[in-house]
C-alpha cells in the first residue's frame, strides 16, 4: 500500500512539473510579447491568425484561436484600436464583419514568433488522434478533480471581462507604439 501511495505521489509531483513547465513557458511568452511588441499572447495569437488566413469573420478567428466570440471580440478591438487589423463590412453578406491584418499588423506578424498558442496547438496536431483522445479525456478528468469547468474561457492571460491579468486593460493607452 505504501508502495502504490509512493508512486502515485511521485507521478503527481512529475506531471505538476509538466504543468509548471507548461506555465512558464506561457508567462515568458506574454512577458517577452509585451515587451517587445507592447501586446499580450492573445492579442499575438489573433494576429498570427490572421497572418496565415486573412479576411476571417470573428467567428472564423474564435474557432481558430479555440476561444469564445465575446474573448476575441474584445482582443480584436484593442488590435483595432491599435492599428493592426481592419474591420470591414463583407462584401458578399453585408451582415457579416470582416477581420484583416492591416500593413502594420503584417509587418509584426512577420518578425514575431509564432504566439504560445501556436506551438501548443503544433504539438497536439502532432500527436496520433488515440493520444490527443486520450490527453482530452486526462485533461477533463484532472480539472473535473479540481471541480474546474471548460465552458466559456477567455483566452488565455485574460481575465473574465477581456482585459489582461497582468499589463494594461483594453481602455488603457499606451505611450509606445
Amino acid at each position: 500500500m505504501t508502495t502504490r501511495r509512493s508512486a502515485a505521489a511521485d507521478d503527481a509531483k512529475a506531471i505538476l512539473n509538466r504543468i509548471r513547465q507548461l506555465v512558464r513557458a506561457l508567462r515568458a511568452f506574454e512577458k517577452e510579447a509585451q515587451r517587445r511588441f507592447g501586446l499580450g499572447a492573445a492579442q499575438m495569437f489573433i494576429l498570427h491568425v490572421l497572418a496565415h488566413e486573412d479576411q476571417l469573420s470573428l467567428n472564423d478567428v474564435a474557432g481558430r484561436t479555440a476561444t469564445d466570440q465575446s474573448s476575441v471580440s474584445l482582443a480584436v478591438g484593442r488590435l483595432v484600436e491599435d492599428g493592426y487589423v481592419r474591420r470591414e463590412v463583407s462584401r458578399e453578406d453585408r451582415r457579416q464583419i470582416e477581420l484583416s491584418l492591416t500593413a502594420k499588423g503584417r509587418a509584426l506578424a512577420r518578425r514575431s514568433p509564432p504566439a504560445a498558442q501556436e506551438t501548443i496547438l503544433s504539438g497536439v496536431e502532432a500527436m496520433s488522434a488515440t493520444e490527443r483522445a486520450r490527453l482530452v479525456r486526462l485533461l477533463d478528468k484532472l480539472m473535473k478533480g479540481m471541480g474546474e469547468q471548460a465552458a466559456g474561457l477567455p483566452m488565455l492571460f485574460q481575465d473574465g471581462n477581456g482585459s489582461r491579468k497582468s499589463g494594461r486593460t483594453a481602455g488603457t493607452s499606451r505611450s509606445r507604439r
